[in-house]
């Protein structure tokens, strides 16, 4: 992993370096936070209310020339997102370390970078800090990984992209013999309109892991709608234990700073003969997310919403949270 990276500064910086030693490094910083007041309103749980700071990126990029730049982010990570039984603590890893070349139609970024599996979903919702998305809630994939992807611009209406990474995330990137190789296509056939299609493919201990997202949707200055339905073949490494779901999202602006909003998800999963359980009964149910949210300036959002789960397995409890979403990034 280590040696991947280095060499990827490396074919970036030495280009650089020997035509333009005198040239300045432009930069810009980047920063994000995503935080919160949460209340239970069924107070069944020891996290009833209280703040939170689920997620912080603090970082640095560079731009070398204009096509050479190189990105670091750190990502001070939720106690929350450590597996169960670990010390609950703040922790800290890279969410971006990458060299980036662009041209004309087509950027090259090789490191730990942004997959594409949700990206385009995610900006098109653009309320990640509200709640995170579809896929990444039900293990679908990650938002980060290392690796190597290529995005390429055919014309104004289409476009494409390729990775090949790890397949383990950015938080774990340790070395198993596996690679995650996808491809993707976005397709705008008219003002607002878009249209995605994603497949990946990894085999993982002798296992193969096929992922698949269609995502259709509709923005305009007033109001917007999407959705989207994903699969995901064998998710937990049980051969049989697929997966899939839907995701919608709509909003509607009521004043030039306020708009509405809703999102729903439904997930579920097939049960084969050997098993006499829901497999995956954490996850299977619906998720609901409503409210307003409020842009105080183009750096600032607040949001006000209530979030529930329904859980199919009828021995867990549905949940029920009223949130005050905080938002900062420049």
């Amino acid at each position: 992993m280590k040696r991947l990276f280095i060499q990827a500064i490396i074919i970036v910086l030495f280009p650089y370096s020997v035509s333009s030693q005198d040239a300045e490094i432009k930069g810009k910083p980047i920063v994000e936070i995503f935080s919160d007041l949460h209340y239970n309103i069924k107070r069944d749980s020891v996290n009833n209310t209280g703040f939170a700071v689920s997620r912080a990126y603090l970082g640095y990029d560079f731009t070398l020339d204009k096509n050479f730049a190189t990105s670091i982010i750190v990502d001070i990570g939720n106690p929350a997102d450590l597996p169960i039984g670990s010390k609950s603590r703040r922790y800290a890893h890279f969410r971006e370390a990458s060299a980036r070349y662009t041209g004309e139609n087509l950027t090259i970024i090789a490191g730990i970078t942004g997959t594409r599996i949700f990206q385009y979903q995610q900006r098109f919702w653009g309320k990640r800090y509200v709640a995170n998305t579809y896929q990444s809630l039900n293990g679908y994939g990650f938002v980060a990984d290392i690796g190597v992807v290529a995005d390429y611009k055919f014309s104004n209406r289409l476009s494409g992209d390729v990775s090949l990474t790890n397949g383990e995330g950015y938080s774990t990137l340790q070395l198993d013999n596996s690679l995650k190789a996808s491809i993707g296509l976005t397709l705008t056939p008219a003002k607002g309109v878009a249209i995605r299609l994603y497949s990946d493919l990894m085999k993982k201990n002798g296992i193969y892991q096929n992922t698949l997202v269609g995502f259709a949707g509709f923005k305009s200055d007033i109001f917007f709608i999407g959705g989207e339905v994903s699969f995901k073949s064998n998710l937990d490494l049980t051969e049989g234990h697929h997966a899939w779901g839907i995701s919608s999202t709509s909003g509607l602006r009521i004043t030039e700073k306020n708009e509405i909003f809703i999102r729903y998800d439904f997930s579920t999963s097939v049960k084969t003969e050997a098993d006499t359980d829901g497999w995956n009964y954490e996850r299977d149910g619906s998720f609901f997310i409503g409210g307003i949210q409020h842009n105080f300036n183009k750096y600032i959002q607040a949001a006000l919403d209530y979030q529930s789960f329904f859980p199919v397995d009828d021995s867990r409890t549905i949940t029920d949270f009223i949130y005050l979403n905080l938002h900062v990034k420049f």
